[in-house]
């Protein structure tokens, strides 16, 4: 701030008043200058140190730095394999197996798959395994639950075989096999 600045925003200002404001100014400045040299100083010595502590790692393990780096992607690398099998699970989840064998096994399938993990938690291409799934091996899924198929077809002409009870007993044995 130059005192010219000071006299074109206020005009009257008297020269006492413009040495009180440029003191404090200055003093201000100094203060925000003493703290960047104590910041500058302690980032020094922290370079220093981390030099030093880098030499004797060098001289303790001269390959400190790739095994460091190896660490790192294998911790990555867990990190994500444990994401995916979360989002197979939290997707298997919504689908009904005959069995806890049967969503075993389909689980171990698909994350043999490795199907790609998104952004959004989603496995890509779980629908189109799914379907392919179910055509390959229909008796890993939990059939769907409904109402005994008649046995005649629905032709009124053609009389049913068996009584109510023979069929019904037919159909149940089939669903709770």
């Amino acid at each position: 701030m130059k005192r010219e600045d000071v006299k074109g925003i206020v005009p009257s200002i008297t020269e006492e008043q413009l040495q009180q404001i440029m003191d404090l100014h200055s003093s201000d400045i100094g203060s925000h200058k003493q703290s960047i040299d104590t910041l500058k100083a302690e980032r020094d010595a922290a370079r220093t140190q981390l030099a030093d502590a880098n030499k004797k790692l060098e001289g303790y393990d001269p390959e400190w730095k790739q095994k460091a780096a190896d660490a790192e992607q294998e911790a990555a690398a867990q990190v994500s394999a444990l994401k995916a099998d979360y989002a197979a699970e939290n997707a298997a989840a919504g689908l009904k197996f005959s069995s806890a064998s049967a969503k075993k096994a389909f689980l171990a399938d698909l994350k043999a798959k490795g199907l790609t993990l998104q952004d959004d938690g989603t496995l890509l291409g779980f629908d189109d395994y799914v379907a392919s799934y179910k055509k390959n091996d229909p008796g890993a899924f939990a059939k769907e639950a409904g109402y005994p198929a008649v046995k005649d077809g629905g032709d009124p002409a053609k009389t049913p075989t068996g009584s109510t009870r023979d069929q019904f007993a037919a159909w149940f044995n089939e669903q709770f096999k």
